[in-house]
């Protein structure tokens, strides 16, 4: 063996055994332009903050809101974060009542709605991509982001004007739907209208697959590679949990469905399949969850915890995290080496339930006439980005803090958790956060 040849053993050897993500040639290197992508991302951010900002202090002046209605700096704060996470709790002083006064109001929380979603799909595009080694550049993940953000507007606005729908109504709604925002502007959702099967809830689940899975399916498309083992997790999981959902949300409603018949039935199971999807994260105000039974308000809550996948507009701990929770508990119990990204995910989980603890503790104490149930569950929605309540949000002083706090947490911290993978893992087949 020559000198040159036994430096190239060494060198592998250093590096362990090729795995498969190293196999692919096409997916081997970070996309180009990864400085520009972290100042970028950064840049986004900022600009998604100020938004927020200056959309909050406007809701305390007339014009935005009916002159004598103007907001306190608490209900300012999670008006505008309500939006801007893609949260959607429904308030006391929403925006409907903001579209009574005109339209400005309405056009900068839809604005804040955009930017929730720009942010989500740009920031945890650009850590997925260095996770997954895709080879498309920043500036064509970013296109993708604003197109399919608008394109999801435009021709889901097109398809629901009508049926006492206007034109800003018919883009507002589905530009929530797309951004798995329970925000709200016209006549409620129905569990049994086609608009909401054939547009609502197929924009959420697409919005909630993320960046990288839509750019995959277009180019896939159009004739471009196979999906990546993350694309084919992610859609394999979104059924999986939506079956499994759906089957444990009948049985949950099954006693206060027993005994009405078929009509009693056909309306559980048109409620439990919107349901399944809807609590994950996309929150739009179809039913009250005070509709579901006991068991079943617990089974929505596990699945606002569980969220949809990491890049996209839900939010919640996604399911790739417990992907990689239960294959790090596989290789372990076989005694094989666990990887990097089992142990960023047991620390996000680790990390996620402490704030939503802490935050639900914290609510005990500033809203204590609430019961506790209740209150665990509106903690859950908003840690989660879901925006799911019992009654719209009336509560106000530390307890509406927390909340805004929680909102944000759950907007940014997968985020984090995106690039933390990004920065400190190179053979991860499917992202986390």
């Amino acid at each position: 063996m020559g000198a040159s040849q036994r430096q190239r053993a060494a060198e592998v050897l250093a590096r362990g055994a090729p795995g498969p993500a190293e196999a692919a040639p096409e997916q081997t290197s970070a996309p180009p332009g990864w400085r520009s992508a972290r100042r970028l991302s950064l840049g986004v951010l900022l600009v998604y903050l100020a938004a927020t900002v200056a959309v909050g202090i406007s809701t305390r002046y007339p014009g935005v809101v009916a002159s004598g209605n103007e907001t306190t700096v608490d209900r300012a704060i999670f008006t505008a974060l309500n939006a801007a996470t893609l949260t959607g709790f429904q308030q006391t002083m929403g925006v409907r009542e903001m579209s009574a006064t005109g339209w400005i109001g309405p056009t900068l929380l839809l604005a804040l709605t955009f930017a929730g979603s720009l942010l989500s799909l740009m920031v945890g595009g650009l850590a997925a991509a260095r996770i997954l080694r895709l080879r498309h550049t920043t500036w064509q993940i970013i296109r993708a982001a604003l197109v399919s953000v608008l394109l999801a507007a435009v021709a889901g606005g097109a398809v629901l004007v009508g049926s006492g729908r206007i034109v800003f109504e018919a883009v507002f709604q589905a530009a929530s739907a797309f951004g798995n925002s329970g925000l709200w502007l016209g006549a409620a959702p129905s569990t049994t209208a086609a608009a909401s099967y054939l547009v609502l809830l197929p924009l959420a689940v697409l919005g909630g697959l993320g960046l990288p899975v839509l750019i995959e399916l277009s180019d896939r498309m159009f004739g471009g590679l196979p999906l990546s083992r993350h694309s084919r997790v992610v859609l394999a999981l979104a059924a999986i949990v939506y079956l499994i959902g759906l089957a444990a949300l009948v049985a949950a409603q099954t006693p206060a469905a027993a005994g009405g018949g078929w009509p009693a039935w056909h309306d559980t199971l048109a409620s439990c399949s919107v349901a399944a999807i809807n609590s994950r994260t996309a929150g739009m105000p179809f039913e009250s969850p005070a509709a579901f039974t006991a068991a079943g308000q617990w089974v929505l809550m596990a699945l606002m915890l569980i969220g949809a996948a990491p890049a996209g507009t839900a939010g919640g701990l996604k399911v790739t995290t417990f992907w990689h929770l239960a294959a790090g508990v596989r290789d372990a119990l076989a005694g094989r080496a666990v990887h990097r990204a089992a142990g960023i995910a047991a620390v996000w989980v680790c990390i996620y339930l402490l704030v939503l603890f802490a935050g639900f503790l914290l609510l005990l104490v500033a809203v204590p006439q609430v019961p506790a149930d209740r209150l665990l569950f509106l903690t859950t929605s908003a840690i989660g980005n879901v925006g799911l309540s019992h009654d719209p949000v009336s509560i106000t002083g530390s307890g509406l803090l927390v909340l805004s706090g929680l909102m944000l947490f759950g907007r940014l911290a997968p985020l984090a958790v995106l690039w933390w993978m990004a920065e400190t893992t190179t053979d991860a087949q499917v992202a986390v956060g």
